[in-house]
């Protein structure tokens, strides 16, 4: 038989290197755990509620995204808050859309429009004055300041037909108000229809008021041809041909629009409508102040593009939420330590909140809320200010007696944004329980080999393992089989 020897030796060296990694137990994996509903690994969280400055519906497509440092699209590494039906708070006024600003509709196709209700200098004033402002930082609005009940500011350059048809559209911030200003509709032959844009003794959820209070992000909408109609006319609402804001008032104002047929939906909410205890879901129009939603899919299809400034997410950042395998360890074996159980479970979390000029943080608190039985936790350890440092060789602090039963542990109470925290479990695990882990895992995570399920036969059973057997077995037909040349 001719045996090439340097074929023969590397193809020995590699039947070797495989059959030592078949039988060294247990094995270091990082990443290769999973979580479900069914199984029993410890998942840990840091909880807050963080606030993303710019958010943007054009480039994000889930909550917790924002703009990093370098103006790059990133992704947080948490989930919102389960327990919250309505994890994501924002302000109206605080919303960038792309025809925010352009009532009237006056552009010819592919040209920009040639009058805008918020523009300053469209409109006429008389005792009050207007002016350019903004909302947010990237919202820009139209001011509005008057300090006498005889004060006004007019808009005429426009003309909408069927005006009854159309919608009034307002958002606003009320800066400070007196009195009972308003904002009137006009037709062509005097008849108007009017709101109040502030009334103090008014109900916030009345049809014809904007705000019974100073504050941000107050929204009206109404049909004009479901209003009172008023006036020197003909007593029907015709075409609208201007809009006029009167009274002792200091409003900022990001939407004014009168000609769109439907009202705009500001999100949807999850709420109990009627005192049933079953949650429905309800489309939000007339929002007032900050103002909550389910998450960030449920806006009008006209802010599709939107930014919006200033939104806050209840998040946790999960140990499931991770996404460096270098920031998990997982290692599973029987143990003489514990011999009425199946394996020990050795498993460790690295958890950090992100910083970014984008991010702010509120209250958080690195919490645990335990899935097995007190007993069943035989060490619990943190570190703090770890960076990258090896799970082995971080010098922990125990926790252990603080899974008494529990519900819910705080772990570290005053958590730090770009501070690295790390939490170390010894747990006791049925063999079951771990292979439900080790399946759950994603597709991503490296495999745990599991040394107290049928060890070495069972996993030789299993795809890899049987991938490699066919390796191996090649590999030695090769050498011993005559098949070398």
């Amino acid at each position: 038989m001719n045996i090439d020897i340097k074929k023969t030796g590397l193809a020995a060296l590699i039947a070797l290197a495989v059959l030592s990694s078949m039988v060294a137990t247990p094995v270091m994996a990082a990443g290769g755990i999973g979580w479900s509903e069914d199984t029993k690994t410890p998942n840990p969280e840091i909880a807050t509620e963080v606030t993303i400055d710019e958010w943007s519906n054009a480039d994000f497509d889930t909550a917790v995204e924002y703009y990093d440092d370098a103006g790059d699209p990133a992704t947080l590494p948490a989930s919102l808050n389960s327990s919250n039906d309505n994890p994501v708070t924002l302000t109206a006024t605080d919303i960038d859309f792309a025809d925010r600003n352009e009532f009237p509709r006056k552009n010819d196709e592919g040209s920009d429009n040639s009058a805008s209700a918020l523009d300053s200098s469209e409109w006429t004033t008389s005792g009050a004055t207007v002016s350019e402002s903004s909302t947010a930082p990237g919202v820009d609005a139209l001011n509005y300041a008057g300090s006498a009940s005889s004060d006004s500011a007019t808009y005429s350059n426009f003309s909408v037909a069927d005006g009854e048809k159309s919608y009034l559209t307002i958002a606003a911030d009320i800066n400070s108000a007196s009195g009972t200003p308003t904002l009137q509709l006009t037709d062509g032959d005097g008849d108007y229809v009017e709101v109040t844009l502030y009334d103090s003794s008014a109900s916030a959820s009345d049809d014809d008021v904007l705000a019974n209070s100073t504050g941000e992000g107050m929204v009206l909408q109404q049909q004009v041809g479901d209003m009172t109609v008023a006036g020197t006319g003909d007593g029907s609402f015709g075409s609208t041909e201007e809009i006029t804001i009167s009274g002792d008032a200091d409003v900022d104002v990001s939407v004014l629009d009168a000609e769109r047929t439907r009202a705009l939906t500001f999100g949807e909410r999850l709420e109990d409508t009627d005192d049933d205890d079953e949650l429905e879901t309800v489309t939000i129009t007339e929002p007032h102040g900050a103002y909550s939603v389910t998450g960030m899919g449920t806006f009008d299809e006209v802010m599709s593009d939107a930014t919006i400034y200033g939104v806050t997410v209840d998040a946790v950042f999960q140990a499931s939420d991770i996404t460096d395998d270098e920031d998990v360890s997982a290692e599973f074996g029987p143990t003489s330590d514990y011999p009425q159980w199946d394996q020990l479970g050795e498993i460790a979390y690295r958890l950090e909140l992100p910083t970014a000029f984008d991010l702010s943080y509120s209250g958080p608190e690195f919490v645990d809320e335990p899935n097995l039985p007190s007993e069943r936790y035989k060490a619990v350890e943190i570190a703090e200010g770890t960076g990258d440092t090896e799970f082995s060789e971080i010098d922990y602090t125990s926790v252990a007696s603080s899974y008494d039963g529990s519900t819910e542990i705080t772990l570290d109470s005053t958590v730090s944004p770009g501070t690295a925290y790390v939490v170390s479990y010894d747990v006791v695990l049925t063999n079951d329980e771990v292979s439900a882990i080790q399946s759950a895992a994603s597709s991503g995570g490296a495999a745990v080999m599991s040394s107290g399920d049928g060890g070495f036969i069972s996993w030789l059973l299993s795809v890899p393992g049987l991938i490699v057997s066919s390796i191996t077995g090649f590999v030695g037909f090769r050498l011993f089989g005559g098949g070398g040349s």
